[in-house]
């Protein structure tokens, strides 16, 4: 694809397995921060890092934000990613990455939107709301790709809120107030693509690739905490998520005014005005899965 993209993660597992999806698509990749959330913003930067190298992709790797802009301690619920993101098979730290926020200076992130670079935002959205006072104009009507929300489906999060909202709800505020007007891929339509475990990992192991190898023992508890949590079958929210910006012809989006709950707890809701925001609302499950296996995989099964 021509459009350069960057994208914001907290490397987890099924990030990284997004991040190989964006690779071997084809989709020039022109950066990366991390931020907390499935681990340390400083190991997630190592796993994203990690990902691209050894998919031969050369963008990039900034360590993002720490703690949500309240200022509170991630929370530590490692969900089945893991101490590292990826259950003992994250990066390692033999290189140094800079920092997104340059010191004394703006954020990199603030340089995607005027350069006409695209948005793809897995994690909580804390480096995005902090870049957006260094140059409000240039996000203005911004159309990142974001995975938030749940609005008919219970989330993770305290009061059944997506994790990323919830994780810093005060930054998705900032989002939505500040006329970028996102597109939301919810738990709503990622839970809806649903794979098939047992195929996908020996697929990722059939396919010959050290590196999807390494990515399928990272799954194997992330595959059985969903289990527990989910129901049967794999949901890789964020590779569905990134689906939506690869394929958009598979989703439908509407308009859509958003804000948060008055519970506290981070969950999204419709509310009336003006939208601030375009929700994905229909999702071509069977095409997604189909699309994203045979992109993935040298056997697909």
């Amino acid at each position: 694809m021509d459009r350069p993209l960057h994208v914001d993660t907290d490397c987890g597992v099924d990030d990284a397995f997004a991040l190989v999806l964006l690779a071997r698509a084809g989709v020039r990749i022109a950066s990366v921060s991390s931020v907390f959330g499935n681990a340390r913003s400083d190991q997630t930067a190592s796993n994203a890092n990690m990902v691209l190298r050894q998919s031969g992709c050369a963008a990039d790797v900034y360590i993002g934000a720490a703690r949500a802009l309240t200022g509170e301690p991630p929370d530590r619920n490692l969900r089945g990613h893991g101490h590292d993101g990826l259950n003992g098979q994250g990066g390692s730290f033999r290189r140094r990455l800079e920092l997104l926020r340059r010191p004394h200076g703006m954020s990199r992130l603030s340089f995607a939107p005027r350069g006409g670079i695209g948005g793809l935002f897995l994690g909580p959205l804390t480096n995005l709301a902090l870049a957006l006072p260094d140059d409000p104009a240039s996000f203005r009507n911004w159309r990142p790709v974001v995975m938030a929300g749940a609005f008919e489906v219970q989330g993770r999060g305290l009061g059944g809120a997506d994790f990323n909202t919830w994780a810093d709800p005060e930054a998705m505020e900032r989002v939505l107030l500040n006329g970028l007007r996102p597109r939301l891929a919810p738990l709503d339509v990622t839970a809806q693509v649903v794979f098939d475990p047992d195929a996908f990992l020996a697929a990722a192991r059939a396919d010959g690739w050290p590196l999807l190898d390494r990515l399928a023992r990272a799954a194997e508890p992330h595959v059985a905490f969903q289990a527990g949590t989910w129901g049967p079958g794999w949901r890789p929210h964020d590779v569905t998520a990134t689906a939506a910006w690869l394929w958009p012809d598979l989703f439908t989006f509407e308009p859509a005014a958003l804000m948060l709950s008055s519970d506290g707890h981070g969950r999204l809701a419709r509310t009336d005005g003006s939208p601030n925001a375009e929700v994905a609302v229909t999702v071509d499950a069977d095409a997604v899965r189909r699309r994203v296996l045979q992109t993935l995989f040298e056997t697909a099964p």
